[in-house]
């Protein structure tokens, strides 16, 4: 069965019909990120059905952040139907991230080992004097896929050996919990652009033109110590952050907002 058949004797309206097909191939690479798709007519064409379906399909992906629609210049991949989407002020775990998603969480390239703290770190882990940290290094995937890459850095004095007994599978936060008895409880966060991005692809095993996202953490126990810095690497085209900005409310304005007119004053 074609294309055409296929869209035709589905009983979803046909623009939903073309947005699905189109999302289901950027999932599979038949466009990637940053290609432009076919025209309109070609669309069109390939479909079966009219281009004013076709510009409703481009629309309604575009609003999704899957492609991105350029007037005069056509269509690009910008994104995928997979895309993580995820309230950046929230602190959890990249395992629980993507085992949410309902893909099966892997470690790659995984390094442990033991080097000195050099001043910054020292400054920023607050180390009363100079001592090693832990370099922990991975890249974590998603049904298979490269999809995150972290350098972490934790002071030894405080995690113990222990960590050492990590397989480097699953959650460290978990795992510095149930058996270093540190339960991680904020992160202060720097959004930082990255600045050797073809290092980090290359890393990570994926085509140099993928975005990359940096967050720069400082990870806080409940005594308010920071246990660890992590340098902590997301594709875009996989994980979307949001943050909710709100205005701030002088008293000025929250006394013109709560003000209560009197009986019989004029409103």
């Amino acid at each position: 069965m074609g294309v055409e058949k296929a869209i035709q004797l589905n009983f979803k309206p046909l623009y939903l019909q073309v947005k699905d097909k189109l999302a289901e191939m950027i999932e599979n690479k038949v466009y990637k990120y940053g290609e432009k798709l076919p025209s309109e007519p070609e669309l069109a064409r390939m479909f079966g059905v009219s281009r004013s379906t076709v510009r409703e399909a481009s629309r309604s992906l575009a609003q999704e952040g899957i492609v991105m629609i350029r007037h005069g210049l056509g269509t690009f991949v910008t994104g995928s139907y997979a895309a993580v989407k995820s309230d950046i002020e929230e602190l959890h775990s990249i395992t629980k991230t993507i085992a949410q998603r309902g893909w099966i969480p892997g470690t790659i390239r995984a390094r442990m080992h033991e080097e000195p703290a050099d001043d910054e770190l020292i400054e920023r882990l607050q180390m009363e004097e100079p001592g090693p940290v832990i370099h922990i290094e991975r890249v974590r995937t998603a049904n298979g896929k490269p999809v995150f890459y972290s350098v972490q850095k934790l002071v030894k004095e405080r995690v113990g050996d222990q960590i050492f007994s990590w397989d480097m599978e699953g959650s460290l936060l978990e795992f510095l919990e149930k058996k270093c008895g540190i339960s991680v409880s904020y992160s202060v966060t720097e959004i930082l652009p990255v600045e050797n991005p073809g290092e980090i692809t290359e890393k990570m095993g994926i085509e140099r033109n993928i975005p990359i996202l940096l967050l720069d953490q400082l990870q806080f126990d409940v005594y308010n110590r920071p246990i660890f810095r992590s340098h902590d690497y997301y594709r875009t085209d996989i994980f979307k952050f949001h943050i909710i900005r709100r205005r701030r409310q002088t008293t000025a304005t929250m006394g013109e907002r709560w003000q209560v007119p009197e009986k019989g004053g004029s409103h």
